[in-house]
């Protein structure tokens, strides 16, 4: 994933590395990747109207509800999907 800036709540939420994940190690299904708000995270910005985002992958679960990442125990909130992605046999391409 490219380095992102999303304006939402009055903040600004930023990433200013580009984002690997290894998508040949997920079972095969659709998978949407969220922008979050992590609040693990430690940010040393003094600027408090910005906060570091990250991205969290998010499965299509069996009865076709998508998982949140609000519903984890790593204390994060949805900010914007950046992308859909199908993964078969380990490779993965953009649906959406």
């Amino acid at each position: 994933m490219p380095p992102f800036r999303i304006e939402r709540w009055g903040q600004i939420y930023v990433n200013d590395a580009e984002l690997d994940i290894d998508l040949s190690v997920v079972a095969d299904g659709l998978y949407r990747i969220l922008a979050v708000h992590n609040f693990h995270v430690e940010d040393r910005n003094p600027n408090l109207g910005e906060c570091v985002a990250g991205i969290f992958l998010a499965g299509r679960r069996s009865d076709g509800a998508w998982e949140e990442p609000e519903r984890f125990p790593v204390e994060c909130r949805s900010l914007r999907l950046l992308a859909t992605v199908e993964v078969v046999g380990g490779a993965a391409r953009i649906v959406g």
